[in-house]
């Protein structure tokens, strides 16, 4: 049986080859395509040294529409030409792979790039999906159990009835898990990269992150260059694991509440001590152990 440890080290040596590999391939196509790009330019300005007329640029700029879709920038600011390829953006562009985020950024620019995406993605979403119903299987139980002696605590059976009070510790403990890693990073996100963004633009981006739906039209590394943009993208890269594994987490949790709460009750009628005569009521016990807390998958 692999250990948790290990496999996140496996995990982490697969996510950092897929980025050194994709940043590799399309560094060196970038390149190639700045050089070509910063020629057509070139040839521009020697041929049209007189006033240009409207039909000359319409050939270029179609050629600059079209290249702005394959992630070419040219700053009209300096002579030297910026990647959106990093490592940082590599290891952010395989995260959104294989977490199925698919942001679309920054774009393959070659056709054994987008080959090597596909082989990729098959590998990495079985891989990710194993890491997920490996930390469900470990994480949940535990979170249940504290959910289940909170229930049991008679502050909060003093303020809500028992038959509430598994409910509403249900509540404070996913509020809590919330609050720690899923609003709190957003909100350094926020004022670290994007404090130029309405609030509604913030919970627009989070949602579409934490559900997997990834538009893309808002991005918070978008107008950084170099190594300031490597920094972000690897900051967002942390930020993308842990949402997409939190909100999961939270998910399944909320689909076996009913069950859970079933349990619960089921247990209470029987009786007033779960920690008494745990023989005769191994079921129902609330020992992490117990097949109650422990097989949550079905």
């Amino acid at each position: 049986m692999i250990k948790l440890s290990q496999f996140i080290i496996g995990y982490l040596i697969f996510l950092l080859f897929g980025a050194l590999i994709f940043y590799e391939l399309n560094t060196v196509e970038e390149k190639k395509r700045h050089i070509y790009v910063n020629n057509q330019i070139k040839q521009f300005i020697n041929r049209n040294n007189k006033c240009l007329k409207e039909y000359d640029l319409y050939s270029y700029v179609d050629y600059f529409l079209d290249k702005s879709h394959t992630g070419l920038w040219h700053s009209s600011l300096s002579k030297a030409n910026i990647t959106k390829w990093t490592f940082g953006q590599g290891l952010f562009f395989v995260t959104s792979l294989i977490t199925t985020v698919g942001y679309g950024t920054p774009n393959l620019v070659t056709s054994y790039g987008k080959i090597l995406c596909i082989i990729y993605t098959g590998i990495g979403l079985i891989f990710a999906l194993f890491f997920q119903q490996i930390l469900h299987h470990e994480l949940i139980p535990i979170f249940y159990r504290f959910i289940f002696q909170l229930a049991m605590n008679r502050h909060i059976i003093y303020y809500v009835s028992r038959y509430h009070s598994f409910i509403v510790s249900f509540l404070l403990v996913t509020f809590f898990i919330t609050f720690i890693f899923m609003i709190i990073p957003t909100l350094f996100i926020y004022y670290m990269y994007v404090s130029k963004w309405s609030f509604i633009e913030l919970i627009y981006f989070a949602i579409t992150t934490n559900h997997l739906i990834g538009f893309g039209d808002l991005m918070p590394c978008s107008d950084l260059y170099g190594q300031n943009r490597s920094i972000c993208t690897l900051i967002l890269t942390i930020y993308v694991i842990i949402q997409v594994l939190v909100a999961s987490i939270l998910s399944h949790m909320w689909l076996i509440l009913p069950r859970k709460n079933h349990q619960f009750l089921h247990q209470r009628r029987h009786h007033s001590d779960p920690n008494v005569n745990m023989d005769n009521n191994k079921n129902l016990s609330i020992d992490i152990n117990d097949e109650l807390l422990e097989n949550v998958f079905t």
